[in-house]
């Protein structure tokens, strides 16, 4: 399936000095460190034309290397100053980063942020924020998921599995919104619940059908550590 052609986004259209506002359309998926956000990033990423999202393969140690619209802007500021927060300075450095790379909101047909704003306050905090903004939650489901999370985290970052890290379950961090669509962690490892929660996400943001064949899947369980990949294998026959 090939993307509709759309001629705005020619560069002979490029138009100076538009940039991206609050009210304008974007999609965010949150998910905490370690919960596969960037895969379903890269996925989603797929069926627009051109979202200033750059995707560079998987690691062998399992991390989906991309890089969102914003360039990880938000989770760099999270980690910085433990604050949330999107002023008119946010939005300033956000047009300088597109244009760092060529880009301007005039060049685009979709923004995706990928961030670790997964809590139920944060998440609210983004729909009044962004009144026009589509939000996919990843939420671990029960503590096992949220073992195998921590898990994911510290293989990817530190080559290892932590046994000793300690697990934090919130069950409450979803939202009930029209504009948030939450998924458990684990659903993307089976294929029958990957082409279910696939084409719920479809719907979610109105887009024509699947690109993305269960065998990227595949691919991603094969680039993790062995025990990983069997969790998440085990896990998600489990959901």
């Amino acid at each position: 399936m090939l993307c509709s052609h759309n001629s705005s986004l020619e560069s002979r259209n490029f138009v100076d000095g538009v940039d991206f506002t609050k009210n304008d359309p974007c999609i965010f998926v949150v998910y905490p460190a370690g919960a596969a956000g960037d895969l379903l990033v890269s996925i989603i990423d797929k069926h627009y034309l051109r979202t200033g999202c750059e995707y560079y393969g998987i690691s062998n140690t399992g991390r989906v290397m991309i890089y969102t619209t914003d360039y990880e802007m938000i989770d760099i500021e999270l980690k910085k100053t433990k604050t949330v927060g999107f002023s008119q300075q946010w939005f300033y450095n956000l047009s300088n980063k597109l244009s760092e790379r060529n880009l301007n909101y005039s060049l685009l047909d979709q923004v995706i942020f990928g961030c670790h704003l997964y809590t139920a306050e944060n998440i609210t905090y983004i729909l009044n924020t962004f009144p026009k903004a589509k939000v996919i939650n990843i939420y671990p489901k029960d503590i096992t998921g949220s073992t195998i999370i921590a898990n994911l985290m510290n293989i990817k970052l530190h080559n290892s599995i932590n046994n000793s890290t300690k697990i934090t379950f919130n069950k409450n961090n979803t939202v009930d919104h029209e504009r948030v669509l939450n998924i458990p962690f684990g659903c993307l490892f089976n294929k029958n619940l990957y082409s279910n929660y696939y084409n719920k996400i479809l719907h979610f943001l109105n887009l024509p059908g699947q690109l993305i064949s269960f065998e990227y899947i595949n691919f991603y369980l094969s680039k993790q550590d062995p025990k990983i990949k069997n969790m998440l294998i085990e896990y998600s026959n489990q959901l």
